[in-house]
Parts: C-alpha cells; sequence; structure tokens
C-alpha cells in the first residue's frame, strides 16, 4: 500500500497516519481557541475540541493493535483532515 505517491507497505501507511493524525490535535486546539476568543463561535469547541482528539485516539490505537487494522486508521486520519475545514466552512457560513 502506497501512501502519498511514494512505495511503501503498511506500517508506513500507519506511521504516518498517527504523525498525521497526532499532529493535527494541536492545529485544531489553535483553531479552536482562535474561533473561541476572536469571533465566539462556540462550534468550534464541538469540532475541533472532540473531532481531533478522537482522530488521534483511532490512529494510536490502530498503530497499537496486536492485529494491524488499517480502516481504523484511514478512519482517524480522514477525522483529522475533515475537522478542520468543516470548522472553516461553518465558521463561515455562520459568519454570512
Amino acid at each position: 500500500m502506497s501512501f502519498f505517491g511514494g512505495a511503501g507497505d503498511l506500517e508506513l501507511f500507519l506511521s504516518r497516519s498517527l504523525v498525521m493524525s497526532v499532529g493535527a490535535v494541536p492545529v485544531c486546539l489553535a483553531a479552536m481557541v482562535f474561533f473561541i476568543s476572536e469571533e465566539g463561535w462556540r462550534f468550534s469547541l464541538l469540532l475541533c475540541g472532540v473531532l481531533s482528539p478522537i482522530a488521534a485516539y483511532l490512529a494510536v490505537r490502530a498503530k497499537r493493535e496486536i492485529r494491524i487494522r488499517g480502516g481504523m486508521a484511514a478512519s482517524g486520519l480522514g477525522l483529522a483532515v475533515a475537522a478542520l475545514p468543516l470548522t472553516f466552512f461553518l465558521a463561515s457560513i455562520e459568519g454570512a
């Protein structure tokens, strides 16, 4: 299974999805603090404060399982990637 155009295996995919999912948590938390302090938008607490830690948990759990679960890592990565654009989109809708 290749990831980001490179040749690799399942272990590489799980490692990269773990790093990206855990790395998205501070970014989402910073966006949550920005939205709450600047615009008073409380839905960012739900989206960034809940979705990104759940995504990181799924990626960590998929990496630590005895039998490897690629779907769990992919869903964690998908949640981590989707949380921030969804937050920006909903904030722009509410601000309009």
